[in-house]
């Protein structure tokens, strides 16, 4: 008589992550736009991001029963994001597909318990991939310009280094504060105009362990 086997459960109780907590990153991979030593870029005002694990199965039935096995992978990001003044990354993803060039894609896991430090820096999971412009949608109604485009991934998604371990994504705590918050506290007669005025752009460039920010604006 068989001996009854118990292993247990696993489960976690914790709170999920967020949405909002996660972003999206791209990069040209045009060498004159983006060089090595390029800062990734953010697409301003992101409305909602997602990313599809998908691909294709060999489905066969036989007289043994069916028979199923992996086949393709078809990983995509479809990300939607109002146009802003300044903004790179609506320009990238148009000439990505007028050109034929491939688009670098990164989504980030911006959660703290999730941070891992890295010297004066912390790091975040996150995955990687090429991706092909499929499509860039434009809508110019009665509100807001937004862009909604499609990333079809090469190969896959990627989520670890050569050498196995977890892929990270390096962001300082100054830089995860200004994903929070569109601007900072001010005193009276700082600045001057409206907040539209005062938009900034910031790049962000980490040469070894360094980090440098250069922000410039026309809020004075």
């Amino acid at each position: 008589m068989a001996v009854p086997v118990n292993n247990g459960i696993e489960f976690v109780k914790d709170t999920p992550y967020r949405g909002k907590d996660v972003w999206y990153f791209i990069q040209s991979t045009d060498p004159k736009v983006a060089p090595v030593g390029s800062p990734a870029i953010l697409p301003a005002h992101q409305e909602s991001g997602d990313t599809s694990i998908e691909g294709d199965s060999l489905d066969e039935q036989t007289k043994m029963g069916r028979i199923i096995a992996a086949s393709t992978n078809e990983d995509s990001i479809e990300l939607t994001t109002y146009m802003v003044p300044g903004d790179k990354a609506h320009e990238i993803i148009i000439d990505a597909k007028h050109e034929g060039r491939q688009v670098k894609v990164w989504r980030v896991i911006v959660d703290e318990r999730l941070a891992v430090v890295e010297g004066d820096h912390k790091a975040y999971p996150a995955m990687f991939g090429y991706g092909v412009v499929d499509s860039a949608d434009i809508s110019d109604e009665d509100s807001f310009s937004e862009i909604d485009f499609t990333l079809n991934i090469i190969g896959k998604l990627a989520d670890k280094n050569q050498d196995g371990t977890p892929g990270t994504f390096p962001l300082s705590d100054e830089q995860v504060k200004m994903l929070d918050q569109l601007y900072a506290f001010e005193r009276p007669g700082e600045k001057q105009g409206e907040f539209a005025d005062g938009s900034a752009t910031t790049t962000t460039t980490t040469k070894a362990s360094t980090t440098t920010t250069t922000t410039t604006t026309s809020h004075v």
